[in-house]
C-alpha cells in the first residue's frame, strides 16, 4: 500500500493485487474484544513519531494519530526459578527504548486514514498471483483463476514464507543468489494472545529467561497501556521456538496453559480474574503463514532479499529492507520509498 501511495503521488499508474479478501496483512486489528482497537498483528511504532509524517510524505497533511511512549519508570517483572523480581523499564530495556503505543487507534487505522484513500480504487482483493513471467519487456502476472495482468515493473511484497513455499512460479527462475537468500532466510512463526481480566495484577511487561533468545521471543505486556479504558487487557507476544509451545496446543489446552503460567507468577490471580481471550495464530493465516524474518538473521540477508531482478522485479516489505531493524511497519514503508526511488530512476 505504501508503494502504491508513493506511485500515486508521482502520477504513475499502478494496481495492487491482494491475495486475501481484506487489505492490511499483519496490521490486522479488531474492535470486538475491548473498547479500544486490539492490534492482532503490528502494534507498536518502533521509531520516533516523525516516522508517521515520513509515511504520509505530504507537507500539507499533518498526521493527528495519537501515540504514547514509555517514560522508563514503568514496572517490568522478571520471573525465573520461581521468583518474581521487578525493575523499572529503563533498567530492564535501556534508556533508548523507543517504542510508542497507538492510543485508541492502530497501525491499520493510520493506514486506513492516510494511505488507503489514495490507493483503494487501484486495489483488487481476492487475487492470488501464482505466476510471474518477466522474460519480455512487458511482465505478465497470472492469478489462480488464469487471469493475466501486464506491467512494466512489478513490486513483490509477498510475505517471505510464501516465497519459500514456491507459491509463485517465476519465469525464468529467479537468479540463484536471490533464490538462495529466500530459501535460507530464517523465518519465525508467531502468535498473539489477548486476555481480559477483571483487575490488573500484572506489570507493564513480564519477561522470563527465554524472553529473548536467538531462537525466538516471548513476553506478556499491558495491552491497555495508555488507553482511556477501565478494561484490563494483557497481551502475549511469542515468535520462533517460544511460540511453538503455545501453537501445538488445542484451544482449551492453550488457555489452560497460559492461565497456569500466569497463576504460577501471580499466585492464582489469572484464573480468579479471567474474563475472556482472543488468539491470532499467524502461522495459520492464509497468504502469510508466519510472523517475520528472525531478528537474529545475518544482516546481509534482508539486503540480498531486497535486491531487484533485471530492473523488472522489485521487492518491498519488512523482510525486504536495507535497514538494520527489519520486521516493523516503519521499515516496510521505508523499503517502499527505496523501491519507488529506484523505479523512478529506470
Amino acid at each position: 500500500m505504501s508503494t502504491g501511495y508513493l506511485l500515486a503521488q508521482q502520477g504513475i499508474d499502478f494496481k495492487i493485487l491482494e491475495a486475501a479478501d481484506a487489505y492490511g496483512g499483519r496490521m490486522k486489528r479488531t474492535f470486538t474484544f475491548a473498547d479500544f482497537p486490539i492490534p492482532l498483528g503490528a502494534e507498536w511504532l518502533h521509531a520516533p513519531q516523525k516516522e508517521l509524517t515520513e509515511i504520509v510524505n505530504d507537507p500539507f497533511v499533518v498526521p493527528t494519530t495519537v501515540l504514547k511512549g514509555y517514560s522508563g519508570r514503568e514496572q517490568v517483572g522478571y520471573f525465573e526459578d520461581g521468583e518474581l523480581s521487578y525493575y523499572s523499564l529503563a533498567e530492564a530495556f535501556g534508556d533508548d527504548f523507543n517504542d510508542h503505543k497507538f492510543i485508541h487507534s492502530s497501525w491499520f487505522d493510520f493506514f486506513d486514514e492516510y494511505v488507503v484513500p489514495r490507493v483503494l480504487e487501484n486495489m483488487q482483493l481476492d487475487t492470488e498471483i501464482v505466476s510471474i513471467d518477466y522474460r519480455d519487456d512487458r511482465i505478465m502476472a497470472t492469478d489462480n483463476q488464469g487471469k493475466s495482468y501486464e506491467a512494466d515493473r512489478i513490486v513483490i511484497t509477498v510475505p517471505l514464507k510464501i516465497l519459500q513455499k514456491s507459491a509463485i512460479n517465476f519465469i525464468p527462475e529467479l537468479p540463484r543468489p536471490k533464490l538462495k537468500a529466500i530459501e535460507s532466510a530464517p523465518v519465525w512463526g508467531g502468535l498473539k494472545v489477548f486476555l481480559q481480566f477483571s483487575k490488573q495484577f500484572y506489570p507493564t511487561y513480564l519477561g522470563f529467561s527465554d524472553s529473548e533468545t536467538k531462537q525466538g521471543q516471548r513476553v506478556y505486556y499491558d495491552a491497555a497501556y495508555g488507553q482511556n479504558t477501565a478494561q484490563h487487557v494483557l497481551g502475549l507476544f511469542a515468535v520462533g521456538e517460544q511460540a511453538k509451545v503455545y501453537q501445538r496446543l488445542s484451544d482449551r489446552e492453550q488457555l489452560d496453559y497460559i492461565l497456569a503460567e500466569l497463576d504460577q507468577v501471580f499466585d492464582g490471580e489469572a484464573s480468579r480474574t479471567y474474563v475472556k481471550h482472543i488468539v491470532q495464530n499467524w502461522d495459520s493465516e492464509p497468504f502469510i503463514e508466519s510472523a517475520y524474518l528472525s531478528d537474529h538473521a545475518p544482516s546481509s540477508v534482508p539486503g540480498r532479499l531486497s535486491t531487484a531482478v533485471d530492473k523488472k522485479l522489485y521487492f518491498a516489505g519488512d523482510a525486504y529492507t536495507q535497514q538494520d531493524d527489519w520486521g516493523g511497519v516503519h521499515n516496510a514503508t521505508r523499503s517502499a520509498r527505496r523501491v519507488v526511488g529506484k523505479i523512478l530512476l529506470t
